[in-house]
């Protein structure tokens, strides 16, 4: 038999584990409230936050009544959990959200400063790419143009003459070349 002041250690401990267990449950419905998982996720979560509170029970009995589980044991966790709820549910609730707001604010302030480091280490390279590649893209397409007309203009003045003088040289020639050999075409 365990004397009263074991006992009464024991309903505290079991009375802090129904506590635990509302904090536990409050920040799951907290967490699960941000990010708004769909259905496979929350049955996942639940499953997830049932594992975590029972070992986390487990350990707790372990610590408080070397692991025997009794009424009072679950007498004491349910009025920790009702006491919670009635108590400081609330309280803890706005205070997980507060900290949250904060490290969402602090998150959006380095995410801010991230972008503006990004912005000066990139801008002069930027800008020293345009005061390149825009001159050059602009050289490139004159260049271009200048080689379609000269291109057009040599096929019209200089090809399209010299091909027409290559036959007819041909033909001069072959006619020479059998006039000497006195051949008949």
């Amino acid at each position: 038999m365990q004397s009263l002041e074991s006992q009464l250690f024991s309903f505290i401990v079991t009375l802090l584990m129904g506590i635990t267990i509302g904090i536990f449950f409050d920040f799951y419905n907290v967490t699960k409230g941000i990010i708004r998982p769909r259905k496979v996720g929350i049955y996942l979560g639940d499953l997830l936050f049932w594992v975590i509170t029972t070992i986390v029970v487990f350990f707790m009995l372990l610590i408080g009544n070397w692991g025997e589980l009794r009424f009072y044991v679950v007498i004491g966790i349910l009025a920790g959990v009702l006491c919670y709820i009635k108590l400081l549910s609330r309280i803890v609730i706005k205070t997980l959200l507060y900290i949250i707001c904060i490290i969402k604010r602090v998150l959006a302030c380095i995410a801010k400063g991230l972008r503006f480091f990004w912005f000066v280490i990139s801008y002069p390279v930027i800008l020293l790419g345009n005061i390149i590649i825009i001159p050059v893209g602009l050289l490139g397409r004159t260049y271009n143009k200048l080689c379609n007309f000269t291109g057009r203009q040599s096929e019209r003045f200089i090809k399209k003459p010299a091909r027409k003088k290559a036959v007819l040289l041909k033909k001069n020639i072959k006619n020479k070349l059998n006039s000497l050999f006195n051949r008949k075409p």
